[in-house]
């Protein structure tokens, strides 16, 4: 376990140097200069070597335990937290710990045919709106039908949520539909109260704005 947890920390110290729009490339694209390779190389190889290494880790954790199959008759009952969108059914359960807070659940695909490349990250967002921590992580199973689950765990870092914080999580995801270029690269998002649970709501527009 706490290996995996090193792992993931890893992952988001990488993430911290990347800007959203860069951390998914896969390519190795670089300029030869007199001091060799430009420094963006380094930090898309690290991203897609931290994404390989976390599977890697979390392949060998779930061996060790016991690989259980997960399906869509995964048992959700322990997990009190819940969020449906278009795309995902959510469900969740937080756990105090003396390193942190550890977010444990479930995922089901209910949208697209295929799913891979999943990478999650939540943030812990103060009442001013701040980033106190943030902690990512690759659910496990990374390619998925329609209907079935996979798994994510992750630590929060030194997180002790009080009233008022709020837990936003990040899904970045490549969906298909079937047929030819039918690939979506997607990001979706939601926020939820860090003590409750309860879904935080986006202020609602005006019903006559056009």
């Amino acid at each position: 376990m706490h290996l995996l947890y090193a792992a993931q920390e890893l992952v988001a110290k990488i993430d911290a140097c990347c800007d959203y729009s860069e951390r998914f490339k896969l390519t190795e694209t670089f300029t030869v200069t007199s001091g060799g390779r430009h420094k963006e190389v380094e930090v898309f190889k690290m991203s897609y070597l931290s994404k390989i290494l976390v599977i890697l880790v979390s392949v060998v954790f779930l061996a060790s335990c016991g690989l259980q199959q997960v399906n869509s008759y995964t048992d959700v009952s322990g997990y009190p937290y819940r969020y449906t969108d278009f795309d995902y059914k959510y469900a969740w359960k937080t756990v105090a710990t003396d390193h942190g807070v550890v977010i444990d659940g479930y995922m089901k695909n209910t949208r697209y045919p295929y799913i891979d490349s999943v990478h999650m990250t939540v943030f812990v967002l103060g009442k001013d709106g701040k980033t106190i921590a943030r902690a990512s992580t690759f659910p496990m199973f990374q390619q998925t039908e329609e209907g079935d689950v996979s798994h994510f765990s992750l630590l929060l870092r030194d997180v002790k949520p009080v009233p008022g914080d709020v837990y936003e999580f990040l899904v970045h995801y490549t969906g298909d539909e079937g047929g030819n270029h039918s690939g979506v690269d997607w990001r979706s998002s939601f926020k939820v109260d860090a003590v409750t649970g309860a879904l935080v709501r986006t202020a609602s527009r005006n019903p006559d704005e056009w």
